[in-house]
């Protein structure tokens, strides 16, 4: 029973640790500020697996930013990103 108990906590440290590393690496961005709010208020992991326009981009790309909007408390911003053309709304 010990070694289940070790292995369950081992395998959700584990996930965790991967999961946060990934986030430090990535941002979801979004063409639209209406879509990057829906990702914010949506609950759980996979926010951008169904909105259209949005997509994971590497952190690194992320530039200057060139508009901002803080709508019901949160900060909102469509930066720069490399290669795109365009802005893009970072969710928060």
């Amino acid at each position: 029973m010990m070694f289940r108990t070790g292995l369950v906590i081992l395998s959700a440290a584990v996930w965790t640790g991967s999961a946060i590393a990934q986030d430090r690496a990535t941002a979801i961005a979004c063409d639209t500020l209406l879509a990057a709010r829906r990702i914010d208020a949506t609950p759980g992991s996979g926010r951008a697996a169904g909105e259209t326009g949005c997509r994971s981009i590497d952190r690194q790309t992320i530039g200057s930013v060139e508009q901002r909007a803080l709508i019901g408390g949160a900060p909102y911003e469509c930066m720069t990103i490399a290669g795109a053309g365009r802005c893009l709304w970072i969710v928060p």
